[in-house]
């Protein structure tokens, strides 16, 4: 746990100084979601209707333009060697690196949440279960994004390969997320889409455990 902590802790503080990447990345998502706010019209009702997909499009996109940050400054800076040299397995490796991601990923869909809040009226009355949501889905998003970044950190044109293997992977995360977040935005009760958010959480146990033991065979390979 204190190596896991530690890198994630390392990659959040040199991602936070340099700022670039993050801020770019929130610029580009408010921008998107502006743009599709504009496109469908003044109606609340449709805008309302529109936000879940919105939002979570959004937050794959998001996904997909931070999961490179994950070993991006390993490869530049030379230091994957090192952390593979440290003794002991390599399942600490993964699970720090989606610790960081994990936490990106929820601070850039706590602002998309609010601007979805804004721009599509998305009701935020049910602001606890939206949170769990978020976390849920934005787990099961870094567990995939983790895993597929390491794999493909030595490679040139990374970025470009990593959302087409990286998006069939998440379309059932994407899916029960969406379908739950449109629950709560039409005011069903909660105990109607409790089964949407079970078989999220089936997916991200699934998803966390499969790729941490597969991790060390394709960080060493």
């Amino acid at each position: 746990m204190g190596r896991i902590l530690w890198l994630a802790w390392r990659d959040l503080t040199l991602e936070l100084r340099g700022r670039t990447g993050l801020l770019s990345a929130v610029f580009f998502l408010a921008v998107m979601l502006l743009i599709l706010a504009m496109a469908f019209g003044p109606a609340p009702q449709d805008l309302r209707k529109a936000a879940p997909g919105a939002l979570w499009v959004a937050l794959a996109f998001a996904g997909s333009l931070l999961a490179g940050r994950a070993f991006g400054l390993e490869v530049e800076d030379g230091t994957l060697d090192d952390l593979l040299l440290t003794p002991g397995g390599r399942e600490w490796i993964y699970f720090g690196k989606l610790l960081f991601q994990l936490t990106l990923l929820t601070l850039v869909g706590l602002v998309l949440l609010l601007l979805a809040g804004g721009l599509f009226y998305l009701p935020l009355q049910q602001a606890g279960w939206l949170l769990a949501v978020l976390l849920l889905g934005a787990l099961g998003y870094a567990a995939v994004s983790t895993f597929y970044a390491g794999m493909l950190a030595r490679l040139r044109g990374r970025e470009v390969l990593l959302p087409l293997l990286l998006f069939p992977l998440v379309v059932p995360v994407v899916l029960a997320a969406v379908r739950f977040t449109q629950g709560l935005a039409e005011g069903l009760p909660v105990t109607e889409l409790l089964d949407w958010l079970r078989l999220l959480m089936v997916f991200d146990a699934i998803y966390v455990a499969a790729c941490a033991m597969l991790f060390p065979l394709i960080l060493e390979g």
